[in-house]
């Protein structure tokens, strides 16, 4: 069992013991006001035992209607109507920009170094959802599928090079197109895709890829640029700097008109990493945080509604108090009669 509003628990027992408090202190008020007028509480007939038992059960009954009523208002929830496991977080794949102008230093140490260093914090706050890994360059390769294991996927990155893939280029289509057919094929959703990249792409336009493949797979794509405008040469693993067929030094810069392109095609949005991740907080803050509470939301009509139960028992509970306080008012007068009863008699007799 669980509750949709579990804080209204912890109200509880304040609730109650400050009713308690309070009928008490009425109970013993009109106690008081009875013994006036009756002469001292010594005069059984006034408040006898059966009256004061009834009493004490009616001002039980009361507080335990009001705190059923409460325990409704938290809206306890039964088993699941379908056979569905408990929410999971949300599901996403990383597609992480591993081509040679990732090891672009127009920021420090790198471009590549900067982005895994911020992923690994991002990942080592992250406990609930699913994420997975793809790499790109020239081609998608995916590394990991949807794991918890967040801290499998630290250490695999840091044994990821991009000098070590084989394949040339840089190329943002072949990753969305390895993301969705990893989501179609398992019948994953929702269905969300996180770029990290530079935005530099050699096969085409990627934001004309990105929209046919969201309405193809029902992709999102959050978008997060990494590099600086003015850019900085590409350096190759024997020193010195990449050079295109004119001989000419390359210089990578980070194209975020690109990036942003994609992210909208895609019905997402665009980041800039930042010095310290920002980039990433962000991506939790305003994607993550909204898509995990409407996910909640929807799990709660999965379960089945119980309130009926307490607040049944509260009513109960109420009738009960009302007819115990209906007995306690009729008690004065049966006594009352019983009372004169012989000195009607000895009037009688006279």
């Amino acid at each position: 069992m669980r509750f949709a509003y579990p804080w209204l628990l912890y109200l509880t027992p304040l609730f109650v013991a400050g009713l308690w408090g309070v009928l008490l202190l009425a109970k013993r008020r009109r106690e008081g006001r009875r013994a006036v007028f009756t002469g001292g509480p010594g005069r059984s007939w006034a408040a006898p035992n059966a009256s004061r038992r009834a009493e004490r059960w009616s001002l039980l009954l009361t507080v335990a209607a009001f705190g059923f009523v409460l325990l409704a208002l938290a809206r306890p929830l039964g088993f699941q109507k379908n056979n569905r496991s408990e929410l999971q977080g949300i599901p996403y794949l990383i597609a992480l920009d591993a081509s040679r102008s990732m090891l672009t230093a127009d920021v420090r140490p790198s471009r590549w170094s900067v982005a895994t260093n911020a992923l690994d914090r991002f990942l080592a706050e992250t406990r609930a959802d699913r994420i997975g890994l793809i790499t790109f360059s020239g081609v998608a390769y995916l590394n990991a599928p949807l794991t918890f294991d967040t801290m499998a996927l630290r250490t695999m990155m840091r044994y990821l090079d991009p000098t070590t893939l084989e394949d040339p280029g840089s190329s943002l289509t072949s990753a969305l197109e390895r993301a969705g057919r990893y989501f179609e094929t398992n019948r994953i959703t929702p269905r969300l895709v996180l770029l990290i990249s530079d935005g530099e792409d050699l096969t085409g336009n990627p934001a004309e890829a990105a929209r046919r493949l969201a309405r193809q797979y029902q992709l999102k794509v959050v978008t997060i640029g990494v590099g600086t405008i003015t850019g900085a040469k590409v350096p190759i693993s024997r020193g010195g700097a990449a050079r295109n067929s004119f001989g000419q030094e390359v210089i990578s810069r980070l194209n975020e008109s690109n990036m942003q392109r994609v992210a909208t095609a895609a019905g997402g949005r665009y980041y800039r990493l930042g010095e310290h991740g920002e980039g990433l907080e962000q991506f939790r803050r305003e994607v993550l945080e909204p898509m995990t509470e409407a996910a909640a939301r929807e799990d709660l009509k999965n379960y089945r509604e119980l309130f009926q139960i307490p607040l049944a028992l509260a009513v109960a509970c109420l009738l009960g108090q009302i007819a115990l306080s209906a007995e306690r008012r009729l008690t004065p007068r049966r006594l009352s009669a019983v009372a004169r009863r012989p000195e009607m008699s000895l009037t009688e007799k006279s």
